[in-house]
């Protein structure tokens, strides 16, 4: 009886279409002109599930995507003109990546399943938990980039068939780049933050500062420098890691250079930054350690990198204060060649600066940045203004221009 009821329902429901006077569907309705809705959707390739008469989450994907792909408001709720184009569209080929299955906002076991895939995969972190939430729809869309799939963040039929093909296997092996996210960026930034490539924060969005890092590590470990972590990086990345990412007098490389530059962010220059770990270096790292509480040793550890990864602080002394416009540049900008005009390696720890009143090599404390050595110039650093060294384009960004107090040290 029920059946027939439904099938009643049905052609009520394809009547109201074809005569204009079709019922507006949305969440949280219910019922058989929902049902019929469904299987509609089922039958144009946008519905994977069980027509249960509910619009929840999964259905109201489906609407989505079917009113993106051809060209109609994307509101997920179900109009009349929407409704239509359902119609019109049943028995077609469909979406690419078939039918929805789940997306954000289902829960249950299903949810829980496809959850321990990805966390197997080690593109989820956190609970396994059965609520499809923001995070599930992050690591499902890393997932869906990484197999070449279309990426919706919603767990489709060719989503979740993918996800049972590679039960067991991890991400290692897949190439990430810019533009991805989610947990294996995570790791990869972790990697490159413990190895003292990466100073800015660990977030899983692959942007411009982690494809330098990966540069910067590439160019290092004589790998082809591509920006992206192919298997052969990230391999080199994680034994890197095994190797406790020491460093210490007698190291030579970027890393070295990069550490340099971070002493002198917080006020602790080591004369030349060369990327060249000598006595010079080796004697700043045990007065930095020496002044956060540590042993000094003269040896870079985990310990030191994250003390280096902390915000500066300001000693308190200084000769003489100005008030300046600032704006930031990065070591490539315009024809740079990644070096100060003093030769040092360019990047964060620099300034370039009017000599004629801030003289070269002095050491400055610039208020919301840190400390600095003056040795850059500049063709467009004339008077009351200061440019500061960052290592990326989005740093510089996020300095924009600026006034601050300057504070000459020495």
């Amino acid at each position: 009886m029920r059946k027939k009821f439904v099938c009643l329902c049905a052609a009520a429901w394809l009547l109201a279409i074809q005569t204009g006077s079709a019922q507006t569907l949305g969440t949280g309705m219910s019922g058989e002109a929902v049902t019929a809705l469904q299987q509609s959707l089922t039958e144009a390739g946008y519905f994977a599930r069980t027509a249960d008469g509910e619009y929840g989450s999964a259905t109201k994907k489906a609407v989505e995507l079917f009113q993106k792909e051809h060209g109609l408001p994307v509101t997920g709720t179900a109009d009349e003109e929407t409704q239509r184009q359902i119609q019109k569209e049943k028995g077609e080929k469909g979406r690419e990546g078939g039918g929805i299955l789940l997306s954000e906002g289902n829960h249950g076991t299903d949810v829980e399943e496809c959850q321990r895939l990805l966390a197997v995969g080690g593109y989820l972190s956190g609970p396994v938990d059965g609520m499809y939430g923001p995070a599930t729809t992050e690591a499902v869309q890393v997932f869906q980039r990484n197999e070449k799939l279309p990426v919706s963040g919603c767990i489709d039929r060719k989503t979740m068939d993918r996800l049972k093909q590679n039960k067991g296997n991890s991400a290692n092996g897949r190439t990430l780049a810019r533009g991805d996210r989610g947990e294996a960026v995570r790791k990869v930034q972790r990697l490159l933050q413990n190895g003292g490539y990466l100073s800015g924060e660990i977030d899983g969005v692959y942007g411009g500062q982690t494809e330098a890092a990966v540069c910067a590590f590439q160019k290092e470990q004589g790998l082809t420098v591509t920006g992206a972590v192919d298997p052969q990086t990230e391999n080199r990345l994680s034994n890197h890691k095994e190797r406790k990412n020491l460093l210490q007098q007698g190291d030579r490389g970027p890393r070295v250079a990069h550490l340099q530059n971070l002493l002198t962010l917080h006020g602790f220059t080591p004369g030349a930054m060369d990327g060249i770990y000598g006595s010079g270096t080796a004697a700043k790292v045990r007065e930095f350690q020496h002044f956060c509480g540590m042993k000094a040793t003269g040896t870079v550890d985990e310990d030191v990198w994250q003390k280096l990864r902390e915000a500066p602080v300001f000693q308190g002394r200084y000769k003489k204060v100005l008030r300046m416009q600032s704006t930031a540049y990065t070591p490539y900008d315009g024809s740079g060649t990644g070096r100060t005009a003093s030769g040092n390696v360019a990047g964060k720890g620099h300034a370039a600066v009017d000599p004629e009143v801030i003289p070269l090599g002095s050491l400055l404390f610039i208020e919301g940045y840190g400390y600095a050595l003056a040795d850059d110039i500049g063709g467009g650093i004339n008077g009351q203004f200061v440019d500061v060294g960052v290592d990326t384009l989005e740093q510089a960004y996020g300095w924009g221009n600026r006034r601050v107090n300057i504070y000459i040290v020495e």
